[in-house]
């Protein structure tokens, strides 16, 4: 009998090799340039939105991003919204321990996993390639590494993430899944020049 499992598929199509990861067929293309660009659709995606006043306020960062236990990402780009992002985790345990929907206040939460897309750009250029698409100032006097902001990015409303890999300049992208796929090769268009590649999120 055939396998009826459902299999989740990222907006982002990046030709090559692929493999089941946690329910979701990721690619496993691989990449040795300078500059990369990797599909991270699959992370399980949390956002938490609240009133003034509640008390998930106190516990989540604002304009930035923290680690929580089981290496969850919180990120804290807009007001009173937050996005809480983890690889193969479940959307109640993003959310476990926080004071939802506290004693005051209003704070709920929802799973967006499949709703948004997520792309990591990696390479001590990418801040330049980024200034081709934004009009932001990525110097690290600026955006520092753990700094998370709103903006446009090729006409995109997008989260940006500065999210440091072993000491090497990195970006999270974070936008609605229907604009994911226009995004990515914007993204790539604008990279050609730095000598850009993209990955899979299973290398």
């Amino acid at each position: 009998m055939a396998n009826t499992t459902p299999i989740a598929r990222s907006q982002i199509s990046i030709v090559g090799p692929t493999a089941v990861v946690d329910g979701w067929e990721i690619s496993t293309v691989t990449s040795s340039a300078a500059l990369t660009l990797r599909d991270e659709s699959h992370l399980t995606k949390v956002v938490v939105r609240s009133t003034d006043g509640a008390p998930v306020a106190s516990q989540l960062p604002g304009n930035g991003t923290a680690r929580h236990v089981g290496d969850t990402l919180q990120i804290g780009s807009a007001p009173s919204e937050w996005y809480l992002m983890a690889k193969g985790a479940t959307t109640a345990s993003l959310v476990d321990g926080l004071d939802l929907p506290g004693a005051s206040g209003y704070a709920a939460w929802t799973d967006v996993t499949h709703g948004r897309a997520l792309v990591r750009l990696t390479g001590a250029d990418s801040a330049k390639m980024l200034s081709k698409l934004c009009a932001i100032n990525l110097a690290d006097s600026v955006t520092p590494n753990g700094r998370a902001f709103r903006t446009s990015i090729a006409g995109v409303n997008t989260d940006i993430i500065r999210d440091d890999v072993n000491t090497v300049r990195s970006y999270l992208l974070h936008c609605e899944r229907s604009s994911g796929q226009y995004l990515f090769d914007a993204l790539l268009d604008a990279g050609i020049e730095f000598g850009i590649e993209p990955t899979g999120a299973g290398a």
